[in-house]
C-alpha cells in the first residue's frame, strides 16, 4: 500500500503552504511518509492538469490519496463525484483531513456514505464557485450602471488624422505613406478610415 497527496491551487500567485502544513501535521499524526506529493497550480473546474493526471497513472487498488480540502481535488459539482467515484471503485480510499469520512469498517456502508457525503460537498463547492460569478457579474453591472466604460479603451483616432487624409483622399500621398505619417499599420489606417467616413 502506498500513500500520495495531491495539492491544488488555482494560480501561480496562490501559496501552497497551508495544505503542505495540513500534510506534514497527517504525516507526523499518523507516523507516515507520503510516496509522492503531486502538485498543480490550475483550476478546479475540470482535472486536465498535469499532475493530477500523473498521480492517476501511479496510483493503485489498495492505495491511499490524501488531500486538505474537497476542493483542492475539483470543484466542479458535476465531475468531482464521478472522480470520485473512480478512486472508489478501484479500492483507492480518499482522506479528506478538514472533512474526514466516516469510517464504519464496513466497506459497502463507508462506499454509500461516502458517496452521499461527497456529492452533498461536491455540491457546496460548486454552489460557492457560481457565488463568486454571480457577485463578479453584479460588481460589472454595477459598474456599467455608474458609468465605468467596461473592456478595451476606444481608439480614438489621432489629431492629426484629417490634415493627412484630405492629402490621401486627392492622391497626393499613397495610403502606405499616409500610416507611416501617423505611426500606425495599414489595418489600423482603414480602420480609422472607416470610423471618419460614417
Amino acid at each position: 500500500m502506498k500513500i500520495f497527496a495531491y495539492i491544488r491551487v488555482s494560480t501561480k500567485e496562490q501559496n501552497t503552504d497551508r495544505q503542505h502544513e495540513a500534510l506534514r501535521e497527517y504525516e507526523g499524526t499518523n507516523k507516515i511518509k507520503f510516496n509522492a506529493v503531486f502538485e498543480d497550480k490550475a483550476s478546479g473546474k475540470d482535472f486536465d492538469r498535469p499532475q493530477y493526471k500523473v498521480l492517476k497513472e501511479i496510483i493503485k487498488p489498495g492505495d491511499i490519496l490524501v488531500i486538505k480540502e474537497l476542493d483542492r481535488l475539483g470543484r466542479n459539482f458535476m465531475d468531482t463525484p464521478k472522480e470520485l467515484q473512480y478512486f472508489f471503485e478501484r479500492n483507492i480510499k480518499v482522506k479528506i483531513l478538514d472533512t474526514p469520512l466516516i469510517d464504519t469498517g464496513d466497506d459497502k456502508l463507508d462506499y454509500t456514505i461516502n458517496n452521499m457525503l461527497i456529492g452533498f460537498l461536491s455540491y457546496i463547492a460548486d454552489k460557492e464557485r457560481e457565488k463568486i460569478q454571480s457577485r463578479v457579474k453584479e460588481g460589472l453591472k454595477a459598474a456599467k450602471d455608474n458609468g465605468v466604460k467596461l473592456g478595451r479603451p476606444e481608439r480614438t483616432i489621432p489629431d492629426n488624422f484629417e490634415k493627412y487624409y484630405k492629402r490621401w483622399k486627392i492622391k497626393e500621398i499613397t495610403a502606405i505613406e499616409f500610416a507611416k505619417l501617423l505611426g500606425i499599420s495599414r489595418s489600423t489606417l482603414y480602420r480609422y478610415i472607416k470610423e471618419y467616413d460614417i
